[in-house]
C-alpha cells in the first residue's frame, strides 16, 4: 500500500458514511411528514360504509366493522350538516360519516386483530354454529374471555350487530 492509498480510503469511507447519514435523515423526515398529515383518529360504533365522497349519495366502497380506529386527515360536512371523515383503510381512501364514528381511538386493552379468516360461532368452542365469517385483518373489541375443553381461549365479540366468539388460534391481542 502506498501513502497515497490510505488517505484516499478513508475518504471514500467518509463519503460512504455521509451518504448512510443522509439517507437515514431522510428516512425520519419523510416519516414524520406522513404521521403529520392525520387530523385526528375516529373509532367506527357500529358497521359503517366507506364512501367515495362525503354524503350519502357517493358510492360505497366496502364496509367497514365496528371498533375499528381509522386515522382521518379532513373532515367536510354534507347538505345535511353532517360531519364526515376521509380516512384510508386497507389500500382504500374514503369517507365515513360521524354518526357511525366517533372522534378518539377506543380502549385498545381489549382488542383482538383477527390473523386470518375466522368464524363468529355461537358459542366458545367449535361444536357451536358459525354465524358469519370475519375477514382477515379485522380489530373486534371483546368483552370477555373463556377457554374450551382443549384449553383454547376464546374472545367475546361483536360484529355487524350479531355477538358470537372468535379463537385466540385466529386473533391476538392488540
Amino acid at each position: 500500500m502506498t501513502a497515497h492509498e490510505i488517505p484516499d480510503r478513508r475518504e471514500w469511507m467518509m463519503k460512504r458514511i455521509s451518504k448512510w447519514i443522509a439517507a437515514l435523515m431522510l428516512a425520519v423526515m419523510c416519516l414524520t411528514a406522513v404521521s403529520a398529515l392525520a387530523d385526528g383518529t375516529v373509532t367506527t360504533t357500529g358497521s359503517i360504509n366507506l364512501r367515495k365522497g362525503p354524503g350519502l349519495d357517493y358510492k360505497s366502497i366496502r364496509t367497514i366493522s365496528e371498533g375499528v380506529s381509522l386515522n382521518y386527515d379532513k373532515t367536510a360536512k354534507d347538505d345535511r350538516g353532517v360531519v364526515w371523515y376521509r380516512v384510508y383503510y386497507k389500500k382504500n381512501t374514503g369517507w365515513v360519516s360521524s354518526k357511525y364514528a366517533k372522534e378518539g381511538k377506543s380502549s385498545s386493552s381489549n382488542k383482538v386483530v383477527t390473523t386470518g379468516s375466522v368464524n363468529l360461532r355461537s358459542g366458545p368452542g367449535l361444536d357451536y354454529q358459525s354465524l358469519r365469517t370475519v375477514a382477515s385483518g379485522t380489530t373486534l373489541t371483546y368483552d370477555k374471555t373463556k377457554k374450551d375443553d382443549r384449553g383454547v381461549v376464546w374472545y367475546r365479540v361483536k360484529v355487524k350487530g350479531k355477538t358470537g366468539w372468535v379463537s385466540s388460534k385466529y386473533a391476538k391481542k392488540k
